[in-house]
């Protein structure tokens, strides 16, 4: 059986972490999400309904489009780093930044003078970063789908 200590460590350690974590991620997704779904929406409608007047406007849209889904992740990190800053688990925004940056994809750097017991925080920082690149890149590849039907279909051809 577990010792006494143990259970009590899980408590007041493991379970508040968990909790922290799995809202951030959610707050996160949701936030990511919403301009990773209308971003690939405006794309793909602005293609159907020929806003666009060249091949190179659908080209540049789309690379404006690819960089509006990078600013979401940035402003992912954003809230990572403003949640730790809230809750006090990191001395300033800049440490903040770093922390929730070098731990958005992979398990980075630790910062010392974090307290006992929020050691798994990097691990759920890791866990958005990846459901939010994967969603990124699922978006990316839906509008170059989009953008190549669209640059072969005989209306693009017609507006070289």
């Amino acid at each position: 059986m577990f010792p006494g200590n143990t259970l009590v460590v899980v408590w007041q350690d493991t379970i508040p972490q968990i909790i922290y974590g799995l809202l951030l991620i959610g707050i996160v997704l949701g936030c990511v999400g919403y301009v990773f779904i209308t971003t690939t929406l405006r794309f793909r409608a602005s293609l159907q309904t020929h806003i666009i007047r060249s091949r190179f406007s659908a080209i540049l849209l789309f690379i404006g489009c690819t960089l509006i889904l990078a600013l979401a992740q940035l402003f992912a990190i954003s809230l990572w780093a403003l949640s730790l800053v809230a809750i006090g688990r990191a001395d300033s925004w800049d440490q903040a930044m770093r922390y929730s940056a070098s731990s958005y994809t992979t398990l980075g750097i630790f910062i010392d003078n974090m307290p006992s017991g929020w050691h798994l925080i990097p691990t759920f920082i890791a866990f958005s970063g990846l459901f939010s690149f994967a969603w990124a890149t699922s978006s990316i590849m839906s509008m170059v789908n989009a953008l190549t039907n669209y640059l072969e279909s005989p209306q693009s051809q017609n507006r070289s």
